[in-house]
């Protein structure tokens, strides 16, 4: 395609010119079209990149639809995905993927039953623990919530789980929460 174009101006020049001045001409128009198509091939680089950094959107939010009891380490599996743009967030296994390299903000928010005394848990990121959040023992349903801003590389995972070492303890469900968005 850009041989075509060089043949198309050389021909529109040697018609327009003509002479001896013709291969002057040429040369000063063929270095302009080169330097036009490089800023072309440029602007539509930047362009596509731009493009791809908009496709790869990333946020989820999902609540935990009945009450479970957790034992030690158990991850919390917030069934019912209200949103789940990129598609970053199992249902089945309650587990977060990230799909880019980036920083990401995750919060959740919990509930214990009545039947627990307390509740434990803690956000990790593949085996580290990057937040964590108590219900406290008193009245009927006590909350607990917990956040983090934390980078991630392409295929690190981001669940909520049981404290380690925990007591079984109940998480009531409808009143739970995991929410995450990409930042940048």
């Amino acid at each position: 395609m850009r041989n075509l174009y060089i043949n198309i101006l050389f021909s529109t020049i040697v018609l327009v010119y003509g002479g001896k001045n013709c291969c002057r001409n040429i040369g000063k128009s063929k270095a302009a079209l080169l330097g036009a198509i490089d800023t072309l091939h440029r602007t539509n680089r930047l362009l596509g990149e731009c493009g791809q950094t908009l496709d790869k959107k990333v946020a989820f939010h999902a609540r935990l639809s009945t009450d479970v009891t957790l034992g030690s380490s158990q991850t919390v599996i917030f069934d019912d995905v209200i949103t789940n743009i990129g598609s970053a967030y199992d249902f089945r296994t309650g587990h977060f993927s990230a799909p880019n390299d980036g920083v990401y903000f995750f919060a959740s928010t919990f509930l214990k039953t009545h039947r627990s005394s307390s509740l434990h848990l803690q956000m990790m990121k593949n085996n580290d623990m990057i937040s964590k959040g108590h219900a406290a023992p008193g009245g009927y349903a006590e909350a607990g919530s917990m956040n983090a801003i934390v980078y991630l590389k392409r295929g690190d995972t981001v669940i909520v789980r049981h404290h380690a070492g925990s007591v079984i303890e109940s998480i009531h469900g409808d009143w739970c929460f995991f929410s995450g968005y990409q930042v940048y």
